[in-house]
């Protein structure tokens, strides 16, 4: 019996943990071992991935490449990005998911992305993915990856004709082995700078984003 309540008590610390990474974001949607959250003008937020090295071997090539909406649809179509030097950049990469079909699946949900540079969507972000998959494998265990989308909220921006707000910057946070990564990259000139917690949660604040990420 002591046995099981300390396993329960275990379990229960655990996801508390994994509930305190983020406040503030106004809509949320559990898919498993990927939540997605939405601002309150309905356009991508952040994401929390919690994955494990022993799944990031198994990825392969596999991927949906069905983009679909979640129940509240928010204001995105794929026909705002035509022709905007912007695609639909994913917050949780696809191949990350790949492991598991039904994740990757929610991996095109509409708010799992929102408008990245294309050439930084496909070249120094899309290294930075890499790079993150790498260390995982390199160091073993468990890790949560945190990405999301920095608007300035002062100023919006938005695709033409749209309500679908642009960011300014783009960020990464990836909590494995009690150590804590951290990266910013700019969707203006594609710049990635390595940085700390404490500067993302600045960035968000400086820029009225009702978002902490918590550690």
């Amino acid at each position: 019996m002591k046995k099981a309540i300390t396993i329960f008590i275990l379990v229960l610390m655990a996801l508390s943990l994994f509930a305190q990474r983020v406040e503030g974001p106004k809509f949320k949607y559990e898919h498993g071992d990927l939540t997605i959250y939405a601002d309150k003008d309905t356009c991508s937020q952040v994401t929390i991935h919690k994955v494990s090295s022993d799944e990031i071997i198994k990825l392969d090539e596999g991927r949906s490449n069905k983009w679909h909406k979640e129940k509240l649809s928010g204001p995105y179509k794929k026909q705002y990005y035509t022709n905007s030097g912007y695609d639909l950049g994913h917050l949780t990469p696809s191949h990350i998911t790949s492991y598991n079909d039904t994740l990757n699946y929610h991996s095109f949900s509409m708010l799992n992305q929102a408008p990245q540079l294309a050439q930084f969507n496909r070249g120094k972000w899309s290294r930075l993915e890499s790079a993150v998959v790498d260390t995982i494998i390199n160091n073993g265990g468990d890790a949560v990856i945190v990405t999301g989308v920095i608007y300035n909220n002062n100023k919006k921006t938005y695709l033409s004709g749209s309500r679908v707000k642009i960011p300014i910057a783009w960020f990464k946070v990836l909590f494995i082995g009690g150590q804590t990564y951290a990266w910013v990259g700019s969707n203006i000139n594609g710049l990635i700078t390595v940085v700390t917690l404490e500067n993302v949660n600045k960035m968000l604040s400086m820029n009225g984003n009702k978002l902490i990420i918590l550690k």
